[in-house]
């Protein structure tokens, strides 16, 4: 019998999020009826039974430390999944040994925080050097990508007709518009005219306000917009020629799901260098990475497009050594073996 573990974490969506995603995988593979408590300022406070998952409110700071009382003794190991200064979780966990998978960079936060994690599972490797940086020791640091289904994720011929950028990271809220890029997606789109830029548009957060100030940025004609959620984002990757993604320095998720997606679909990336797996992406020839800027952007899609054929194909052959669902799963299932013990 696997041991028994209870998963941690902030905003719960498993259709939408990618860290809830990654637990659901984790729970399906290895720990089926383990228990899930979601506590984010998005949240509702809300007990879902039949799923086992508890969401709280973030201004449920004393129910989320009785829950972890409580909660966190059904098992043998505790999981908790976020960002580099995950303090809010790391306050109340602990009873169990603990693993901290981080996703989102952060300021480093209190050592004796730290000091509760039995080890610490960067997703990138500059978080773990992040992590490093912070006083954590390397033996207590894993880097374990997140897992994909290639299955699934097929690649497929590219299409026809304008080259096409998809940028499936949309904001929730229009404060994060700049964070996320997205006044320099539309830059970039007027420096290369020739090039489709396609913005999936999830509804969710405040829609109204998004369409208010996206519409204020006057994007060109080759920016495409497509609101509501995608049932088959396959297809949705099979359409472009390429992912985006431009994220601001210590913002959004260090290996975001879109650019892995893709890459298992045969789909190679463009990323600014703020971007947790540039350097990786880059190194393996599987994309372009370039500076925070439209003109550093248009310079790499350029050589993006010279050479796609290449990039493309080893897209895929990356998302298989790096970022396969079964390693993923068997990564994690070692170490909560290990921790038990």
């Amino acid at each position: 019998m696997p041991p028994a573990v209870t998963f941690w974490t902030g905003n719960w969506n498993p259709t939408r999020e990618a860290l809830s995603k990654e637990i659901e995988t984790l729970r399906a593979s290895i720990a089926p009826s383990a228990p899930v408590v979601a506590f984010a300022s998005g949240n509702r406070t809300r007990l879902r039974r039949r799923e086992g998952v508890l969401t709280l409110s973030g201004r449920r700071w004393l129910l989320l430390r009785a829950v972890a009382a409580v909660l966190e003794l059904r098992g043998r190991v505790t999981h908790a999944f976020g960002a580099m200064n995950e303090w809010h979780l790391l306050r109340s966990l602990g009873r169990r040994p603990l693993v901290l998978t981080v996703a989102i960079p952060g300021s480093p936060i209190d050592r004796r925080l730290y000091d509760k994690v039995a080890i610490f599972a960067a997703e990138t490797e500059l978080l773990a050097d992040s992590l490093t940086a912070a006083g954590v020791a390397p033996e207590r640091i894993r880097v374990i990508y997140p897992g994909v289904d290639l299955d699934r994720l097929r690649p497929a011929p590219a299409p026809t007709g304008r080259f096409t950028l998809l940028f499936a990271s949309t904001p929730a809220d229009p404060a994060e518009f700049d964070a996320r890029g997205l006044p320099l997606l539309i830059e970039l789109a007027r420096l290369r005219p020739d090039v489709d830029i396609v913005l999936l548009w999830r509804r969710w957060g405040d829609e109204r306000g998004a369409q208010q100030a996206l519409a204020a940025l006057r994007p060109p004609a080759n920016v495409r917009v497509e609101w509501g959620d995608v049932p088959d984002i396959t297809s949705a990757f099979h359409r472009v020629h390429a992912v985006v993604v431009c994220f601001a320095p210590e913002f959004g998720k260090s290996c975001p799901n879109s650019v892995i997606e893709g890459l298992a679909c045969g789909r190679p990336a463009l990323l600014t260098d703020t971007c947790g797996i540039a350097e990786l992406v880059a190194a393996e020839g599987a994309g372009r990475s370039a500076p925070r800027t439209a003109e550093g952007l248009a310079e790499a899609l350029d050589g993006l497009r010279a050479d796609y054929d290449l990039h493309a194909a080893r897209a895929r052959a990356l998302a298989e050594r790096r970022f396969n669902r079964a390693a993923f799963v068997a990564a994690y299932g070692a170490l909560y073996e290990r921790l038990a013990r």
